[in-house]
Protein backbone atom coordinates (compact mmCIF):
# COMPACT_ATOMS: atom_id res chain seq x y z
CA UNK A 1 0.00 0.00 0.00
CA UNK A 2 1.01 3.59 -0.84
CA UNK A 3 2.14 5.70 1.95
CA UNK A 4 0.27 8.93 2.18
CA UNK A 5 1.79 12.21 2.73
CA UNK A 6 0.78 13.51 6.70
CA UNK A 7 1.34 16.93 4.60
CA UNK A 8 0.77 18.38 1.20
CA UNK A 9 1.30 21.19 0.14
CA UNK A 10 0.23 22.21 -3.80
CA UNK A 11 0.83 25.36 -5.82
CA UNK A 12 1.41 27.67 -2.65
CA UNK A 13 2.23 31.50 -3.80
CA UNK A 14 2.20 34.15 -1.14
CA UNK A 15 4.03 37.40 -0.03
CA UNK A 16 4.02 40.17 1.36
CA UNK A 17 2.71 43.94 0.74
CA UNK A 18 2.41 42.93 -3.22
CA UNK A 19 6.06 41.47 -3.13
CA UNK A 20 6.49 37.47 -4.00
CA UNK A 21 7.92 35.12 -1.25
CA UNK A 22 7.05 31.79 -1.85
CA UNK A 23 6.22 31.14 -5.69
CA UNK A 24 3.99 28.08 -6.36
CA UNK A 25 5.23 25.59 -3.45
CA UNK A 26 4.44 21.54 -3.93
CA UNK A 27 5.80 19.74 -1.67
CA UNK A 28 5.34 16.00 -0.09
CA UNK A 29 6.26 15.21 3.53
CA UNK A 30 5.83 11.45 4.82
CA UNK A 31 4.58 9.74 8.17
CA UNK A 32 7.98 9.36 10.62
CA UNK A 33 10.55 11.35 8.12
CA UNK A 34 12.66 14.14 8.91
CA UNK A 35 12.48 17.03 6.27
CA UNK A 36 15.58 19.80 5.83
CA UNK A 37 13.77 22.37 4.85
CA UNK A 38 16.96 24.66 3.70
CA UNK A 39 18.27 27.58 1.42
CA UNK A 40 20.16 30.52 2.00
CA UNK A 41 18.54 33.88 4.30
CA UNK A 42 16.11 35.37 3.17
CA UNK A 43 14.75 32.12 0.76
CA UNK A 44 11.31 31.80 2.41
CA UNK A 45 12.18 28.74 4.42
CA UNK A 46 10.51 30.37 7.75
CA UNK A 47 7.68 31.84 5.92
CA UNK A 48 6.75 28.64 4.32
CA UNK A 49 6.76 27.18 8.26
CA UNK A 50 4.23 30.22 9.48
CA UNK A 51 1.49 28.64 6.31
CA UNK A 52 2.25 25.13 7.84
CA UNK A 53 1.36 26.05 11.38
CA UNK A 54 -1.41 28.59 10.06
CA UNK A 55 0.18 32.00 10.73
CA UNK A 56 0.18 33.06 7.17
CA UNK A 57 -2.50 32.38 4.64
CA UNK A 58 -1.52 31.71 1.25
CA UNK A 59 -2.41 33.96 -1.80
CA UNK A 60 -2.93 30.52 -4.00
CA UNK A 61 -2.76 26.97 -3.21
CA UNK A 62 -3.47 24.27 -1.19
CA UNK A 63 -1.83 23.16 2.59
CA UNK A 64 -3.12 19.81 3.62
CA UNK A 65 -2.07 18.18 7.46
CA UNK A 66 -3.54 14.96 7.79
CA UNK A 67 -5.07 15.25 4.73
CA UNK A 68 -7.38 18.27 6.03
CA UNK A 69 -6.69 21.79 4.16
CA UNK A 70 -6.12 24.36 6.67
CA UNK A 71 -6.27 27.26 4.23
CA UNK A 72 -9.91 26.72 4.26
CA UNK A 73 -10.84 24.85 7.36
CA UNK A 74 -13.22 26.38 10.32
CA UNK A 75 -11.39 27.33 13.18
CA UNK A 76 -12.75 24.33 15.88
CA UNK A 77 -11.34 21.95 12.92
CA UNK A 78 -8.26 23.85 12.94
CA UNK A 79 -7.42 24.18 16.72
CA UNK A 80 -8.44 20.24 16.66
CA UNK A 81 -5.43 19.91 13.93
CA UNK A 82 -3.45 22.29 15.87
CA UNK A 83 -3.38 19.83 18.77
CA UNK A 84 -1.43 17.18 17.03
CA UNK A 85 1.69 19.64 15.83
CA UNK A 86 4.08 20.67 18.17
CA UNK A 87 6.56 23.82 17.45
CA UNK A 88 9.92 24.39 18.37
CA UNK A 89 10.51 28.12 18.13
CA UNK A 90 14.19 29.20 17.58
CA UNK A 91 14.71 31.47 20.61
CA UNK A 92 12.70 28.67 22.69
CA UNK A 93 9.98 31.07 23.57
CA UNK A 94 9.96 30.19 27.28
CA UNK A 95 8.53 32.66 30.00
CA UNK A 96 10.62 33.84 31.92
CA UNK A 97 8.69 34.63 34.67
CA UNK A 98 7.03 31.07 35.53
CA UNK A 99 9.25 28.12 36.47
CA UNK A 100 10.28 25.25 33.60
CA UNK A 101 7.35 22.87 34.83
CA UNK A 102 4.90 25.40 34.80
CA UNK A 103 5.81 26.59 30.83
CA UNK A 104 5.73 23.20 29.64
CA UNK A 105 1.97 22.24 31.41
CA UNK A 106 0.72 25.26 29.54
CA UNK A 107 -0.39 23.02 26.83
CA UNK A 108 -1.60 20.09 28.78
CA UNK A 109 -3.37 23.06 30.91
CA UNK A 110 -5.03 24.73 27.79
CA UNK A 111 -5.92 21.39 26.00
CA UNK A 112 -6.98 18.51 28.52
CA UNK A 113 -9.20 18.12 31.09
CA UNK A 114 -6.32 16.28 33.13
CA UNK A 115 -5.95 16.41 37.43
CA UNK A 116 -3.06 18.99 38.45
CA UNK A 117 -1.03 15.63 39.61
CA UNK A 118 -1.69 13.91 36.57
CA UNK A 119 -0.08 16.98 34.50
CA UNK A 120 2.67 17.42 36.51
CA UNK A 121 3.31 13.70 36.05
CA UNK A 122 3.56 14.02 31.89
CA UNK A 123 5.94 17.33 32.33
CA UNK A 124 8.26 15.19 34.42
CA UNK A 125 7.95 12.67 31.60
CA UNK A 126 8.63 15.21 29.10
CA UNK A 127 11.75 16.63 30.90
CA UNK A 128 13.00 13.19 31.27
CA UNK A 129 12.45 12.72 27.50
CA UNK A 130 14.87 15.75 27.10
CA UNK A 131 17.17 14.77 29.55
CA UNK A 132 16.18 17.40 31.79
CA UNK A 133 14.25 16.07 34.69
CA UNK A 134 16.29 17.47 37.51
CA UNK A 135 15.46 21.40 36.43
CA UNK A 136 11.23 20.81 37.16
CA UNK A 137 11.47 24.21 39.61
CA UNK A 138 14.31 26.05 37.98
CA UNK A 139 13.64 29.27 35.46
CA UNK A 140 14.79 29.51 31.95
CA UNK A 141 17.28 31.94 33.15
CA UNK A 142 18.95 30.20 35.23
CA UNK A 143 19.87 27.23 32.28
CA UNK A 144 22.32 27.69 28.97
CA UNK A 145 21.42 27.77 25.95
CA UNK A 146 21.17 23.85 25.01
CA UNK A 147 19.25 23.39 28.00
CA UNK A 148 16.60 26.32 27.13
CA UNK A 149 16.26 24.86 23.89
CA UNK A 150 15.59 21.18 25.43
CA UNK A 151 13.14 22.62 27.70
CA UNK A 152 11.79 24.42 24.47
CA UNK A 153 11.47 20.63 22.74
CA UNK A 154 9.71 19.49 25.95
CA UNK A 155 7.09 21.37 25.60
CA UNK A 156 6.73 21.24 22.08
CA UNK A 157 5.61 17.45 22.75
CA UNK A 158 4.25 17.68 25.74
CA UNK A 159 0.96 16.82 23.61
CA UNK A 160 2.50 13.67 22.06
CA UNK A 161 2.40 15.41 18.41
CA UNK A 162 2.59 13.53 15.55
CA UNK A 163 3.86 16.74 13.29
CA UNK A 164 6.94 18.49 15.29
CA UNK A 165 8.10 22.03 13.37
CA UNK A 166 11.69 22.99 14.31
CA UNK A 167 12.85 26.76 13.31
CA UNK A 168 16.28 27.19 13.32
CA UNK A 169 16.96 24.82 16.17
CA UNK A 170 20.86 24.70 16.54
CA UNK A 171 20.55 28.39 16.09
CA UNK A 172 22.63 30.03 18.82
CA UNK A 173 24.57 26.89 20.22
CA UNK A 174 27.92 25.52 20.38
CA UNK A 175 28.84 22.82 17.90
CA UNK A 176 28.95 19.93 21.09
CA UNK A 177 25.80 21.46 22.15
CA UNK A 178 23.59 21.49 18.77
CA UNK A 179 25.19 17.70 17.73
CA UNK A 180 23.70 16.57 21.40
CA UNK A 181 20.44 18.27 19.98
CA UNK A 182 20.32 16.50 16.81
CA UNK A 183 20.76 13.46 18.51
CA UNK A 184 18.01 14.21 21.36
CA UNK A 185 15.64 15.22 17.55
CA UNK A 186 16.43 11.95 15.98
CA UNK A 187 15.45 9.64 19.56
CA UNK A 188 12.56 10.96 19.55
CA UNK A 189 11.42 10.91 16.20
CA UNK A 190 12.14 6.89 16.99
CA UNK A 191 10.80 6.97 20.44
CA UNK A 192 7.49 9.16 19.75
CA UNK A 193 7.47 8.09 15.68
CA UNK A 194 6.97 11.85 15.04
CA UNK A 195 7.32 13.84 11.70
CA UNK A 196 9.39 16.68 11.41
CA UNK A 197 9.69 19.40 9.04
CA UNK A 198 13.32 21.58 10.29
CA UNK A 199 13.66 25.03 9.01
CA UNK A 200 17.72 25.28 8.76
CA UNK A 201 20.98 25.96 7.20
CA UNK A 202 23.36 24.58 8.91
CA UNK A 203 25.10 21.72 7.24
CA UNK A 204 26.48 19.65 9.30
CA UNK A 205 23.13 18.96 11.31
CA UNK A 206 21.09 18.57 7.81
CA UNK A 207 23.73 15.78 7.16
CA UNK A 208 23.10 13.99 10.71
CA UNK A 209 19.63 14.32 10.98
CA UNK A 210 17.69 14.69 7.18
CA UNK A 211 15.94 12.03 5.38
CA UNK A 212 14.89 14.01 2.46
CA UNK A 213 15.50 17.60 1.92
CA UNK A 214 13.87 20.93 0.69
CA UNK A 215 15.87 23.67 -1.01
CA UNK A 216 14.08 26.85 -1.38
CA UNK A 217 15.94 29.72 -3.67
CA UNK A 218 14.15 32.92 -4.50
CA UNK A 219 11.00 31.18 -3.33
CA UNK A 220 11.35 28.53 -5.15
CA UNK A 221 11.39 24.99 -4.39
CA UNK A 222 14.67 23.99 -7.02
CA UNK A 223 15.00 20.41 -5.03
CA UNK A 224 13.44 17.81 -2.95
CA UNK A 225 14.87 14.44 -2.32
CA UNK A 226 16.55 11.88 -0.32
CA UNK A 227 19.78 13.61 1.58
CA UNK A 228 22.02 11.35 -0.66
CA UNK A 229 20.40 12.96 -3.64
CA UNK A 230 20.69 16.22 -2.43
CA UNK A 231 24.64 15.95 -1.66
CA UNK A 232 24.99 14.50 -5.53
CA UNK A 233 22.19 16.94 -6.84
CA UNK A 234 23.61 18.87 -9.97
CA UNK A 235 21.25 22.39 -8.97
CA UNK A 236 24.40 24.33 -9.01
CA UNK A 237 22.57 26.39 -5.80
CA UNK A 238 22.43 23.60 -3.43
CA UNK A 239 25.30 22.49 -4.54
CA UNK A 240 26.94 25.54 -3.84
CA UNK A 241 25.04 25.27 0.03
CA UNK A 242 26.39 22.34 0.92
CA UNK A 243 30.06 22.78 -0.49
CA UNK A 244 30.59 26.50 1.14
CA UNK A 245 30.20 25.16 4.46
CA UNK A 246 33.55 22.80 3.47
Amino acid sequence: MDIQPIIKIEHLSSGYNGKPVLKDISLDIYPNEIMAVLGTSGCGKTTLLKHLIGLLKPDKGTIKLFDKDIVNIDEVEFNNILKQVGVLFQNGALLNSISLGENIAIPLEQHTNLSPDLIEYLVRLKLKLVGLDHVYDYFPSELSGGMRKRAALARAIALDPKILFADEPGAGLDPVTASSLDTLLLSLKQQLGMTLIIVTHETASIKRIADRVTYLHDGKALFSGSLSEALKSDVSELRAFFHSSE
